[in-house]
């Protein structure tokens, strides 16, 4: 669970932008805060690995995974390493920071163990990709679950959150995420925004530096948002 709450420095930088939103569009100060925190459920999805929202990550990481895969499963192959492909991917990964299959196999050898079935590899693919996806859609579900008019349309209708390509979306469903919104007076109300999917919070996918470059940004674009909207008040 990530705790979204306006820090005093932050809270300086925002207040002028929030208090005159929150007087022109006759709501509470305090409802403004929903907007940070769809800001951050938004930054903190970008940020899982791969990084970003859009179809062209998708794909790079698809191919990225794909390579690596293959290249795992020569290795293994060629030093003899048992287990499944899955085992055998995870636990080259684990032998450094940077949790990537680095190591290189030879163009010609002769296998060690049974070779891998191109089905296996492919079926393993997609899970990492499914996985992916999962892991984003579930800040992007606890972002737009925040039960605030703000970011509801006219009509009561939940306002998705703008940028989130198909393969991430397709992932998206009530169990995915959550928040919940703790009011109260001024710019003291908080935001908890809870991940369902336990792969987001897997080594290599997120910590605590992300959690906090990601919070920082969320506020960021919160401005930006906060400032558009001002505008479409006029």
């Amino acid at each position: 669970m990530i705790q979204v709450r306006i820090s005093p420095a932050q809270r300086r930088k925002l207040e002028g932008e929030l208090k005159e939103f929150a007087k022109r569009s006759g709501v509470a100060v305090g409802e403004t805060v929903a907007i940070i925190g769809g800001s951050v459920a938004k930054e903190l999805a970008r940020k899982v690995q791969p990084y970003g929202l859009t179809r062209a990550v998708g794909r790079q990481f698809e191919l990225s995974i794909a390579k690596q895969t293959h290249r795992a499963a020569r290795y293994a192959e060629y030093k003899g390493i048992n287990g499944s492909i899955e085992e055998v991917h995870r636990s080259i990964r684990a032998q450094n920071k940077k949790f990537q299959v680095l190591v290189s196999p030879p163009n010609k050898f002769q296998p060690k163990r049974k070779t891998f079935d191109d089905q296996e590899l492919r079926s393993y693919i997609r899970k990492v990709m499914f996985k992916a996806g999962q892991a984003k859609a579930g800040w992007i579900a606890a972002g737009e679950s925040i039960d605030s008019p703000l970011l509801k349309t006219i009509r009561g209708k939940i306002r998705k959150i703008k940028g989130v390509s198909q393969w991430i979306r397709e992932n998206i469903n009530a169990s995915s995420g959550s928040s919940r919104f703790i009011r109260k007076a001024g710019l003291s109300s908080t935001v908890l925004l809870t991940n369902s999917i336990g792969y987001a919070y897997a080594g290599g996918n997120a910590n605590q530096k992300t959690w906090r470059s990601a919070i920082d940004d969320g506020y960021k674009r919160s401005i930006t948002a906060v400032k558009a909207r001002l505008k479409s008040l006029k």
